[in-house]
């Protein structure tokens, strides 16, 4: 990957970058703590969100929230360019903004209404806003050029979103399902009894829908929903019992082993 351009501070990171021959492998899937905002510049890609399909085309925008699972999935034969731009709770709410701005991610279900084309964007347009802010960047401080542009760009999604049909896709049951008893003492056994399917049965079609087993899923959103608790202002220990982690020896155990720091440490750190 060549990265063309890359900016950050402590609440955001903005990358313009390429790969002349993408490699599916380079992209896992994965979860994050804070907000993304993807835009395609050249490729042929598509991205798997809790479960749904979308099919990108250039100058899509694709957005992120925490806690949503998410895998992009390329077409090797293209060159892939594009910007990406992730940022904190505060980013805007230490500007004065209130979580109103956010509404396109957060007033919406896991993986709806994710994606928004070139031609729903009109007039505006996604990539020559990014190109204004990254050239902006270099001559004035760049989280206000980030700012300015990033507050022009999402208030207009604001526009959009709320004028947005749900996207015409198939309810993803068993995700749905998972979300919903996220915290409860929910197995792998659980889900397949709900989905009328063996466990085997279970594990290839949950890998086909979202890329990662059953098991891989319920802990990737528990621990985010542990880091979010955490910033809350709730204990180590109140927190992994309120994300459905039940022994806090155990929990502390596997915490560290997937974050290489106890869970205290990572949560003042994030």
């Amino acid at each position: 990957m060549a990265v063309l351009e890359h900016f950050e501070s402590d609440c955001f990171s903005l990358s313009h970058s390429i790969d002349k021959e993408p490699k599916s492998d380079w992209f896992q899937l994965h979860i994050h703590d804070n907000y993304e905002l993807f835009c395609l510049v050249k490729g042929k890609v598509g991205y798997i969100v809790e479960g749904h399909r979308y099919k990108l085309r250039p100058g899509s925008v694709l957005l992120i929230r925490s806690s949503e699972l998410h895998r992009l999935v390329v077409n090797e034969s293209y060159e892939y360019e594009r910007y990406v731009i992730n940022f904190s709770h505060d980013f805007f709410s230490k500007r004065g903004f209130d979580d109103n701005i956010l509404t396109p991610y957060l007033n919406r279900e896991l993986g709806k209404k994710n994606l928004y084309s070139a031609k729903e964007l009109e007039p505006c347009s996604a990539i020559a806003c990014f190109e204004k802010m990254t050239n902006e960047a270099k001559v004035i401080n760049a989280e206000d050029a980030v700012f300015a542009n990033l507050s022009y760009l999402i208030s207009f999604i604001n526009v959009v979103f709320a004028a947005k049909k749900e996207d015409e896709q198939e309810e993803n049951s068993i995700i749905a399902y998972i979300n919903e008893n996220l915290t409860n003492d929910i197995s792998v056994s659980d889900v397949a009894r709900f989905a009328h399917l063996s466990q085997s049965q279970l594990s290839r079609v949950f890998k086909e829908l979202s890329g990662t087993s059953v098991y891989e899923y319920i802990l990737s959103k528990r621990l985010i929903l542990f880091q979010e608790k955490i910033r809350q202002g709730k204990s180590a220990i109140k927190a992994s019992t309120e994300c459905g982690f039940g022994d806090y020896s155990s929990f502390y155990r596997l915490y560290k082993k997937r974050f290489g720091v106890p869970p205290t440490k990572k949560s003042q750190e994030s």
